[in-house]
C-alpha cells in the first residue's frame, strides 16, 4: 500500500481518536472528575485542592477565590464587620509660641488617650521658631481634637480634613484571609496522607506558601485596623514674626489682624443698623406714615370746607 493510499486511514484515525478523546473530557466534566495524567504527588495535591476550594465556595461566601485575585465577597462578613474609616487631619495654626503649643498639642493627645507618633520644632533667621507635631488618637475623638487644637491658635491658617471608606478592602482582606487559612487546614490534611518524601516535600513548600499569604493578609488587616481605630492629625505651628522696639516686643502680624477685626466689627455692626433701619421702617415708618397722611387728609378737608363757608 502506498503513503498516498494509507494517508486517508491515517487521516481518519486521528480524527477518531480525536472525537473519543474529546468526548471522554466532555464526560469527565459533567460527572465532576479532574482528569489525572501521572501520579506524581504534584497532582495528587493539586486534584485533591481543587475540590476543597469548589468546597470552600459554596460554604463560606457567595464568591471564593485564591488570593492575589480579583475582589473577594463574603456575605457574612460583611454583616460581622462595622463600617471601617480612616480619618486624618492636617492643621496650620499661627502661635505666640511654638514649644508651649506644641506641648498643648501633646498633653491633648494624652488626654484624649492617644498617642505622639512625631514632633519637631526648628528656629529660622528671625528668631522666631515653627514645628509640627503628629499624633494619634480614638477616631471617636478627631472632631473634638480637631476643634480644641484650632481654639489654641492666634490664625487657622489651613484646614484640611479627609475621611476614606475602606469597609469594601476589609472584607475582601478578612475573606481572603479565611480562604487561606482553610487551604492551609486542607494542606494539613493532605500532608497526613502523603506516602512518598516528594509528596511530602511538595505539599510542605504550598503549606509555606499559603502561610506566608496569611502573615502578609493578616499584617494588611492589622493596618486598617490601626488605621480607622485612631485618626492621624498633624499640626503644624509657625510663630508670627516679633518685632522688639525699645525693649517691648512688637507684633506686626497681631496688630494687622487686630485692626482687621475692628474692620469687621464696624462693618458688621453698620450692617446691623441697617438690618433695624429696614425692619423698623416697614414695621413702624410705614404704619405712622399712612396714619399721618389720613389725619393731614381728614385736617385738610375740613379746613377747605370752613373757608368755603
Amino acid at each position: 500500500m502506498t503513503i498516498q493510499k494509507a494517508l486517508p486511514w491515517i487521516t481518519r484515525g486521528f480524527a477518531i481518536v480525536g472525537i473519543v478523546a474529546l468526548i471522554w473530557w466532555v464526560a469527565q466534566y459533567f460527572t465532576g472528575v479532574q482528569p489525572v495524567f501521572t501520579t506524581s504527588s504534584g497532582d495528587y495535591y493539586e486534584q485533591t485542592m481543587i475540590g476543597s476550594s469548589a468546597s470552600f465556595a459554596g460554604d463560606y461566601g457567595e464568591k471564593a477565590i485564591m488570593p492575589g485575585e480579583e475582589l473577594l465577597y463574603d456575605s457574612a462578613l460583611a454583616a460581622e464587620i462595622d463600617q471601617k474609616i480612616i480619618k486624618t487631619g492636617d492643621l496650620s495654626l499661627i502661635v505666640l509660641d511654638v514649644e508651649k503649643s506644641a506641648d498643648v498639642v501633646k498633653a491633648l493627645a494624652s488626654e484624649k488617650n492617644g498617642y505622639v507618633q512625631s514632633s519637631s520644632v526648628s528656629e529660622h533667621e528671625d528668631g522666631t521658631l515653627s514645628g509640627y507635631v503628629i499624633i494619634r488618637v480614638p477616631a471617636d475623638q478627631f472632631d473634638t481634637s480637631v476643634e480644641a487644637l484650632k481654639a489654641e491658635a492666634l490664625v487657622v491658617e489651613e484646614e484640611f480634613v479627609s475621611t476614606q471608606d475602606v469597609t469594601e478592602q476589609y472584607i475582601d482582606l478578612a475573606a481572603r484571609l479565611k480562604n487561606a487559612q482553610v487551604q492551609e487546614t486542607r494542606y494539613v490534611e493532605i500532608l497526613d496522607v502523603a506516602n512518598t518524601v516528594e509528596e511530602i516535600l511538595q505539599i510542605e513548600n504550598a503549606l509555606a506558601n499559603v502561610r506566608g499569604t496569611i502573615e502578609s493578609l493578616t499584617g494588611q488587616i492589622q493596618y486598617l485596623d490601626s488605621q480607622t481605630n485612631f485618626s492621624t492629625i498633624t499640626v503644624n505651628l509657625d510663630e508670627e514674626p516679633v518685632i522688639t522696639v525699645g525693649g517691648k516686643e512688637f507684633r506686626p502680624g497681631t496688630t494687622v489682624k487686630l485692626a482687621a477685626q475692628a474692620v469687621v466689627r464696624l462693618a458688621q455692626w453698620l450692617v446691623e443698623a441697617i438690618i433695624w433701619l429696614v425692619i423698623v421702617g416697614i414695621g413702624i415708618g410705614v404704619p405712622l406714615l399712612i396714619l399721618g397722611w389720613i389725619l393731614v387728609v381728614k385736617i385738610g378737608k375740613k379746613l377747605i370746607n370752613r373757608f368755603r363757608k
